[in-house]
């Protein structure tokens, strides 16, 4: 027998479904790449917004306690580490706690933004505490889990993806 003959035939139909297209279709528009994409730039406005509030008032708390510091105190690289460690945990509470209560942060309400379910809906409980979660691992390291929607190709943070939601125009 001539081993060069022999052929296996590997039938694919039955390890590969076939694509659904009748899904896509139905599918909400805005959790479309294209969609998501168009609302890069609001969402980077919104989060500007956000951080700048977030920054505002970690300021007032650094101005209060450094007033209150004694006179012969001063600050080195580890107390300004723990500073820059509260600032983003801060950030990550922030985002989680207006996740919680209204699936929208101040900066994403001015700029008429909203995150919903892969359905439309408002984020339930668990689903605010998945995306709390997401920001939290999207900001500690050095905000790259939130950079992450310019280089992905659906445009979605990591916190979009561990929570499995989406940003919608209001």
């Amino acid at each position: 027998m001539d081993q060069g003959t022999k052929r296996t035939v590997i039938s694919i139909q039955k390890h590969q479904p076939e694509f659904d297209f009748d899904e896509a279709e139905q599918s909400p528009s805005f959790t479309f790449p294209e969609y998501q994409g168009k609302l890069l730039l609001p969402r980077i406005m919104a989060g500007l917004t956000d951080f700048g509030i977030a920054a505002l008032v970690y300021c007032i708390f650094i101005i209060t306690t450094y007033l209150q510091m004694p006179d012969t105190f001063s600050p080195d690289r580890r107390v300004l580490g723990i500073y820059g460690a509260g600032f983003f945990i801060l950030l990550a509470i922030y985002f989680f706690l207006f996740m919680l209560s209204s699936s929208q942060t101040p900066g994403m309400k001015h700029r008429r933004l909203t995150v919903v379910t892969r359905e439309g809906s408002p984020l339930d409980p668990r689903q605010a505490c998945m995306r709390g979660f997401g920001y939290l691992i999207s900001i500690l390291p050095v905000m790259l889990g939130l950079v992450w929607a310019l280089l992905d190709p659906e445009h979605l943070t990591w916190a979009d993806k561990v929570s499995g939601t989406y940003v919608k125009k209001i």
